[in-house]
């Protein structure tokens, strides 16, 4: 179980962090998209500027033009008549400013257009978006410009450096990456719980079906016992045949009621145990399992009471000797905690007021009572409160039995003490 409990929270743990980091992934290219996009727009903002400029004054300051750099960390190359403007620039790029300019020229060039000739088409040329690549793997739009100017002709090369994606957004980037960590180690956490919640009733199955192959194996070795230890002393003593004989049929007789019980319960189990419902007066079930089970009271002896309400009580669609089968293991279990003297009671009743309606069935004796630490776990199969097992007539499966066909019945069956001294187990069934 353990190894499993690791092996699923792997698998849910690896499932979910896969699509948490996929997610984060389609976020962080979204957010590069609209990264990329906004660095277009400044480009072109400046490139605006500085065009407007170039086209209404005369005259360049080199001040305006430190400006504009600086703003934009870009790099701006003016002719005039295929002669440099005297401008140094106000920053060094990591790639030799000349070599860059020259790379946009060439390019221009590809479109067309001649830093060193006017246009011939209309009063400006320019270029469409550029991107140049340094040799320090910098990278840069760049757009280039002609227009008339005078008697001759000024051009203007124009370059943005794009900063690289984590100078750009390496706060995002570690973010994303401590979220997707934090992520997957809170998915772990997680799993690890829902898997232990998921598997805990698979183990209590597990461990129930290791105590009951224990104890079944326990109740079926002492009959096995009997009969080995009978059939030796059949072989040795002749004259005891009949007595020895009548021990091993009735030991058979014990082992066939156990294999029985543990069919019974392997059915229910297997959700293949039927029943016949039918119509059912229940004053008559009652009558009739009362007037069957009260000689086995008088030989204790016991006394044994029916209360029934003075309206008859309403019928139900059940199957007869399933219920009666109920009835007979809880008096039977009466019957046996229940000390000489003292009296057993059977009360049939119906809640009116409750919608819908149920009849309550009680069986009542008068024992030694079943503590409230024992209470929850009476109707486990093979649980019994006395772990030496010294009772070899009953094996702790009937009540386990009377709890599934009550369930098949949908009704509930549940244990309160007497006020009186001892046990009243309450079956409650839907009426129809």
């Amino acid at each position: 179980m353990k190894f499993l409990r690791r092996r699923l929270t792997l698998l849910y743990t690896t499932t979910t962090g896969l699509i948490l980091t996929m997610a984060l992934t389609v976020f962080f290219l979204f957010q590069v998209r609209e990264t990329r996009q906004k660095q277009m727009e400044d480009f072109y903002a400046a490139w605006d500027s500085i065009c407007l400029h170039l086209q209404s004054d005369t005259l360049l300051s080199h001040n305006f033009l430190a400006q504009m750099e600086a703003a934009s960390r870009s790099i701006i190359y003016i002719e005039e008549n295929g002669i440099p403007l005297l401008y140094p620039g106000s920053w060094t790029p990591a790639t030799n400013r000349f070599n860059l300019i020259l790379q946009v020229k060439e390019l221009a060039e590809k479109e067309g257009i001649l830093t060193d000739h006017a246009p011939v088409s209309s009063s400006s040329a320019i270029s469409t978006l550029l991107t140049v690549h340094g040799s320090k793997k910098d990278a840069y739009y760049a757009m280039v410009m002609v227009l008339p100017y005078k008697n001759g002709v000024r051009s203007l090369c124009f370059l943005s450096c794009l900063p690289s994606l984590f100078e750009s957004m390496g706060k995002t980037i570690v973010v994303l990456l401590c979220l997707n960590l934090a992520g997957i180690l809170a998915f772990w956490l997680v799993s690890w719980h829902f898997v232990g919640w998921s598997l805990r009733p698979v183990e209590e199955s597990r461990k129930k079906q290791n105590e009951f192959m224990a104890a079944a194996s326990h109740e079926l070795r002492s009959p096995l016992a009997v009969l080995r230890s009978g059939i030796a002393a059949v072989r040795t003593s002749p004259d005891k045949q009949e007595s020895l004989l009548h021990t091993l049929d009735s030991e058979c007789i014990r082992m066939a009621h156990l294999i029985d019980d543990m069919l019974l319960l392997s059915l229910a189990d297997a959700q293949s145990w039927k029943i016949q419902p039918q119509k059912i007066d229940m004053d008559t079930l009652l009558i009739e399992t009362y007037e069957a089970f009260l000689p086995f009271c008088r030989q204790k002896p016991l006394s044994l009471h029916l209360d029934l309400p003075q309206d008859p009580l309403p019928p139900l669609i059940a199957d007869p000797e399933r219920l009666r089968q109920i009835l007979l293991i809880l008096l039977d279990n009466a019957l046996c905690h229940t000390p000489e003297g003292k009296e057993i009671q059977i009360q049939a009743y119906t809640k009116p007021e409750n919608h819908p309606k149920f009849l309550i069935l009680q069986v009542i004796d008068q024992g030694c009572g079943i503590p409230d630490s024992i209470k929850p776990y009476i109707f486990d199969r093979f649980y019994r409160a006395d772990t030496a097992r010294r009772d070899k007539t009953h094996f702790g499966l009937g009540l386990s039995i009377a709890k599934e066909l009550t369930a098949l019945h949908k009704g509930t069956i549940a244990i309160k003490d007497n006020p009186l001294g001892g046990s009243c187990f309450v079956v409650t069934l839907p009426v129809c």
